[in-house]
């Protein structure tokens, strides 16, 4: 066994259908999902044998429905209806289309078309616009989660609470079509968009094979047991959440208890009293300050420190008292918080080292959505604060360099967990995977001695937010470029004030037509883009919007081909 693995046994699963009906059979009555209900301090537990039943149901009567083997897409928060929807469809032999709640009106339409889809499956924020849009596309229903109509305005349109009530009655009647389905491990099964509207956005073509081999696997590397209790934060569309912090844990027969809200996030940690966090560095940053900010309010900041460099002495001698010295810390995440997994983008080692001072396993992983997306875990008993882990189990982890003599280079990944493909994109996928199943990353780093991969730098030009999101910025680009005033524009992603990365557009502007339009003054010139862009930012995501501009008096260095270079730091 490679030096630094876990060395405990865990169970595999051969695909999706396998691991929800052996959770069932071996958790059974225990709780997987615990979230809030409508009435007021009302909690809700679905045991194992719940959600299995409820995906029985949901999935016949996606059959019943002609929706056996189709492309469903589901958009909205996180719930038990969401995680339904994704498993109902693929165990079906269907394909799952996870899409991110905060798309525009203009990308959620594009996606759909673009994966086929023949039903969209949604949460109630969004029924207005689908109602809209119901006869322009070739969509056959639109299922909102949650209750029946108490008016239906369209045929096309239908609610989960029918889809269960008639799926239960099919089974009553021996209908099995969907309970008799067998999965091909290597069949289409997730198609997951990275970004963007046009050029830009590709679909990430995942197999039950990829999937299951990254929740193996994840199950393996973090240590998770049936008493553990996760938070579930991130949004379920992000790979990341659904293997790590939703199917993950079904696997090791844990609870999932699910956040209603950003704005709940320090209740709920009461109310939950997670044991475990799967976060990205937006949050660990978040919560780690909130630890000082309230030490420093509550004039306890010395103490703390104090504290902590006296723990860290004893533990030196093998006396561990942090449960003891910082229970009045910990209690403000529920009191039973013992690990975090951090993914989605780097994270400083002060973070890690700052966690685990106040007796908070905090580690790092390494994940790419073209990966199902685990690639690399930081096993708990190891000390690398700044590395992102080692190569998970059935994973093959390479550094390609230009030159022998250089230190780093492009990680390439092989195993299981690598995608089918980019959905409908052939050259797409023969560009990013070799005729011998390495997939390039795209990012740049090395493996140490005991073979810890680290990564330094990325090779292409995505700007990953603190929040882990990825935005393409040659899509940002595309709709700066249409402003007549802007010549030339480079969008990257910088600091502002607060330390937070931030989309940031460097434009360089026609002067030529802002003559034109009689602008000479470069400050008029510059106010005028501006309010260009907070036009533009009006009909993007939140994440997408442009935060930074800066106005530049010289055109972009360029390439012999007159591309524009994109320099680091700029």
């Amino acid at each position: 066994m490679k030096k630094g693995y876990p060395t405990h046994e865990s169970r595999t699963v051969t695909d999706l259908k396998h691991l929800v009906k052996s959770a069932a059979e071996i958790h059974g009555d225990n709780v997987y999902l615990r979230y809030k209900g409508e009435a007021k301090e009302e909690i809700i537990d679905v045991t194992f044998n719940d959600i299995d039943k409820y995906i029985d149901r949901l999935g016949t009567a996606f059959f019943q429905m002609g929706l056996q083997g189709k492309h469903i897409a589901v958009i909205g928060e996180t719930s038990k209806d969401w995680i339904a929807t994704y498993l109902a469809t693929v165990n079906g032999g269907g394909v799952i289309v996870p899409l991110d709640k905060e798309l525009s009106e203009e990308e959620i339409k594009n996606f759909l078309e673009i994966a086929e889809v023949s039903a969209v499956v949604y949460s109630e924020r969004f029924q207005e616009y689908f109602e809209r849009i119901a006869d322009e596309t070739d969509i056959s229903y639109f299922i909102k989660m949650g209750k029946e109509y108490e008016e239906k305005k369209n045929e096309k349109f239908i609610t989960t609470e029918e889809l269960i009530a008639k799926g239960k009655r099919l089974l009553r009647e021996d209908v099995t079509d969907f309970l008799d389905v067998e999965i091909d491990r290597e069949a289409d099964a997730v198609i997951i968009f990275t970004s963007g509207t046009t050029g830009t956005s590709k679909g990430v073509l995942l197999s039950h094979k990829n999937i299951a081999s990254s929740i193996n696997s994840s199950s393996a590397m973090l240590e998770f047991h049936p008493t553990d209790v996760l938070l579930s934060v991130l949004p379920t569309h992000h790979t990341y959440e659904m293997t790590c912090g939703i199917l993950t844990p079904m696997l090791v027969g844990a609870t999932v208890c699910i956040n209603d809200s950003m704005k709940h996030l320090l209740r709920n940690f009461k109310v939950f009293k997670p044991t475990v966090l799967i976060l990205v560095p937006l949050f660990v940053t978040t919560v780690y300050k909130r630890i000082w900010d309230t030490a420093k309010k509550n004039n306890q900041e010395k103490k703390l420190k104090r504290g902590i460099a006296l723990s860290n002495v004893l533990r030196h001698t093998g006396l561990d008292l942090r449960g003891m010295l910082f229970g009045q810390v910990t209690a403000a995440f529920g009191g039973k918080l013992k690990k975090v997994v951090c993914g989605g983008a780097a994270l400083s080692p002060e973070y890690v080292k700052g966690f685990e001072d106040v007796g908070i396993n905090l580690v790092q992983g390494y994940g790419i959505t073209e990966c199902s997306p685990l690639v690399s875990v930081c096993p708990f008993h190891w000390k690398k604060y700044a590395s992102v882990g080692l190569a998970v189990h059935g994973v093959e982890v390479r550094i390609d360099k230009e030159n022998p003599e250089d230190t780093e280079g492009e990680i390439v990944v092989r195993g299981d967990n690598v995608m089918k493909g980019y959905y409908k994109a052939p050259d797409l996928t023969h560009e990013a995977i070799d005729e011998d199943g390495w997939f390039s990353t795209g990012d740049i780093g090395y493996i140490d001695e005991d073979g810890f991969i680290y990564i330094t730098g990325r090779k292409k030009n995505i700007i990953i937010l603190d929040n882990g999101k990825n935005v393409y910025p040659e899509e940002i680009e595309e709709h700066i470029y249409r402003i007549e005033l802007v010549s030339e524009c480079v969008v990257v992603g910088k600091p502002n004030a607060s330390g937070e990365t931030v989309i940031t557009a460097q434009i360089f502007p026609n002067f030529d037509k802002a003559e034109e339009m009689g602008m000479e003054d470069i400050t008029v010139i510059s106010d005028t883009i501006k309010r260009e862009i907070q036009e533009l930012n009006k009909k993007l995501p939140i994440f997408k919007q442009v935060r930074g501009i800066e106005i530049r008096k010289t055109e972009f260095e360029k390439t012999t081909t007159k591309k524009i270079k994109r320099i680091k730091g700029e």
